[in-house]
């Protein structure tokens, strides 16, 4: 059986944590059971976006991976050029179970999937907050709507459309 999500650890990557701080959003983590940020994502956090790591939740935890010499992983990271925090949030994901993976990098999602790891972005985040009551509807549409403007996040603004159009029939639904 799936682990429901505020019995479910996160592994973050930099990108989820420093979008979700340009939203004033980092509070949609406090659903899970532990935030977890490996060193290297800390500092990428801290080079980036220094005001997100005197934002995280209570449930934030820094924990170091100990399979990211692993030469099978090591040999993919390559592959995909990964960085040294894309690589500690995969390797620590792959050790924790049940954890699921935040990363808005398009490659870490294909090594993630490779691996047998579920991940999620920043955009998921925001969605989750509508189903979990952490958001509003129209509070979370607000949020989609302005991403561009306020995030440095990429979405291509066609499927940013189309994930808002679609997160605002289900709100319309639900009222």
């Amino acid at each position: 059986m799936a682990k429901t999500d505020r019995t479910r650890p996160v592994v973050c990557d930099a990108g989820p944590l420093i979008h979700l701080d340009e939203l004033d959003s980092l509070d949609l983590l406090q659903g899970f059971a532990a935030v977890l940020i490996t060193p290297a994502v800390w500092q990428e956090v801290r080079r980036h976006r220094p005001t997100a790591l005197s934002r995280l939740p209570r449930s934030f935890e820094q924990r170091e991976a100990e399979g990211v010499a692993d030469e099978r992983l090591t040999a993919t990271f390559e592959t995909f050029g990964l960085g040294a925090g894309d690589r500690e949030a995969l390797a620590l994901a792959r050790e924790v179970p049940g954890a699921l993976l935040l990363t808005d990098d398009a490659a870490v999602r294909l090594v993630a999937e490779q691996l047998g790891i579920e991940a999620r972005g920043t955009i998921g985040v925001i969605i989750r907050a509508i189903r979990h009551g952490t958001r509003t509807g129209p509070a979370a549409l607000h949020i989609l709507e302005t991403l561009p403007i306020r995030s440095s996040l990429y979405v291509r603004s066609d499927l940013l459309r189309e994930i808002i159009a679609l997160v605002r029939q289900q709100v319309e639904r639900a009222e």
